[in-house]
């Protein structure tokens, strides 16, 4: 069994017999932005580490080994804590009435639907002082909040879903909680490049917050997967009519991406490819949280408007100068002050970034493995 140290993100119990199913349900945990608490595949291991650990949430299967999980669901309930089942489920097992309400998802596993209820279920365990996991949303005031929280629904965002297309409507706001989202700007011939990162300091959709009416006039996509709030463009609309403070705070999350933009032309003007990448991998870590970038030279490529293999000489140069480490599909953060120091002055990330995102350290800030 093992057992994770406590964060700032959800903790789910993995409750799985099979090894390979709870590895794959444990990389959905962490792709839908929580924490794998433990992993246990007998049921008195369950009942065990119940009584000795907290959890935010748990994924049970029904069958362990030929017993059922019953026990330890009784052990999470008399905790309040969240659960749905997640089985090859067999009428061997008929489930007692007072778990009978609880959501039920049949292997195979399916990531979207996983990542859905795995949401949903961490998000009802959250205390108020967790915030709302979008730091343009915790910044409002409870009656602000309380305006907009009936508007709102949780989403999963998957990797490469288009949220808005240039030329067309936009439908909703995004508030993202994990994961990531480039802001392209496209040619009629079809090159594109990012003028803007979103994670979950901000918020897509500034063209419908300033003119309801517009369509996009960028590409927003996603890159990193995750989960998010999002509200119709309309229903914002009214609300932002009926509460000036809430368009107050909406405006100020607006400006700080349009600084970020102007910062990032300055970048493309101004930088080299190596800089420019530099930059680049900084502001994507400050926004997940992490020094290890799943990431493809093709994406960076994409990102940059550059060739691919102008990003490949660009990642051994700053590979050479320790700044990173690059493996296959990962890059590695090895030195957060050099590759700032390799970002340089015209590319600095400081004001890109609200405070509360400039004083989220990346994990394993400061060591060189």
């Amino acid at each position: 069994m093992f057992v994770a140290q406590p964060g700032a993100k959800p903790q789910i119990l993995i409750v799985e017999d099979s090894y390979l199913t709870a590895a794959t349900v444990g990389d959905m945990v962490r792709e839908y932005g929580c924490d794998v608490a433990a992993t246990v595949g007998h049921v008195e291991g369950g009942v065990e580490f119940l009584r000795k650990y907290t959890v935010d949430a748990a994924v049970v299967d029904i069958d362990l080994h030929g017993k059922s999980s019953f026990p330890i669901c009784h052990q999470l309930k008399k905790r309040d804590i969240p659960f749905f089942f997640l089985t090859g489920y067999d009428e061997r097992y008929a489930i007692p009435p007072e778990f009978k309400g609880r959501k039920l998802i049949s292997k195979p596993v399916d990531a979207r639907e996983l990542g859905t209820a795995l949401w949903g279920i961490a998000a009802s365990g959250r205390s108020p002082e967790a915030g709302n996991g979008n730091l343009v949303l915790d910044r409002l005031s409870t009656a602000e909040w309380s305006l907009v929280c009936p508007l709102l629904e949780h989403v999963v965002l998957k990797a490469g879903e288009v949220l808005e297309t240039p030329g067309q409507a936009i439908r909703h706001v995004y508030f993202p909680m994990t994961g990531l989202l480039a802001v392209r700007a496209c040619s009629a011939q079809g090159k594109r490049v990012d003028v803007g990162l979103v994670g979950a300091e901000g918020m897509t959709g500034i063209a419908a917050l300033l003119d309801p009416g517009k369509n996009a006039q960028t590409e927003t996509v996603v890159l990193y997967p995750g989960v998010a709030w999002r509200i119709a463009v309309p229903a914002l609309a009214e609300s932002l009519r009926r509460n000036h403070g809430l368009h107050a705070h909406l405006l100020q999350a607006a400006h700080g991406f349009m600084t970020q933009m102007a910062r990032n032309m300055l970048s493309i003007v101004c930088g080299t490819i190596e800089r420019r990448l530099a930059r680049q991998l900084l502001m994507i870590s400050l926004r997940i949280g992490a020094k290890k970038l799943v990431l493809t030279h093709d994406e960076l490529a994409k990102g940059l408007a550059v060739r691919r293999s102008g990003v490949t000489v660009a990642l051994h140069v700053l590979e050479a100068r320790n700044a990173i480490r690059v493996r296959r599909n990962l890059i590695e953060i090895r030195d957060t002050d050099a590759l700032v120091r390799e970002a340089g002055e015209a590319c600095r990330i400081a004001a890109d970034a609200p405070s509360a995102i400039d004083q989220r350290q990346p994990e394993n800030q400061g060591q060189n493995p």
